[in-house]
């Protein structure tokens, strides 16, 4: 649960719960899956952990992964782009 101190405006308007906490659901189907806080990117992430290589998502809804033995590291440019790359390496 997240906390804040600013909880000015109303719930609906802010997301902010009456017990300061933040709803962060989303419900809406045409939201893009790179957005979503779901369990299908953390599931994949938790797969290419497995295998050995770690996923840093960038800040333009990309991924870069890593993996020490290779010294160098690969740009996945969307979510699509990563779940291709780890069929690629087995992962995914």
């Amino acid at each position: 649960m997240n906390q804040h101190t600013i909880n000015s405006g109303s719930e609906k308007a802010t997301g902010v719960q009456p017990d300061g906490s933040i709803n962060h659901t989303i419900s809406n189907p045409n939201y893009p899956i790179e957005h979503r806080t779901g369990t299908a990117s953390a599931a994949l992430k938790a797969k290419f952990a497995r295998a050995g290589h770690l996923v840093h998502e960038g800040g333009n809804d990309d991924y870069i992964v890593v993996k020490a033995d290779w010294c160098m590291s690969r740009h996945c440019p969307n979510y699509a782009a990563l779940i291709s790359f780890g069929r690629v390496l087995g992962v995914a």
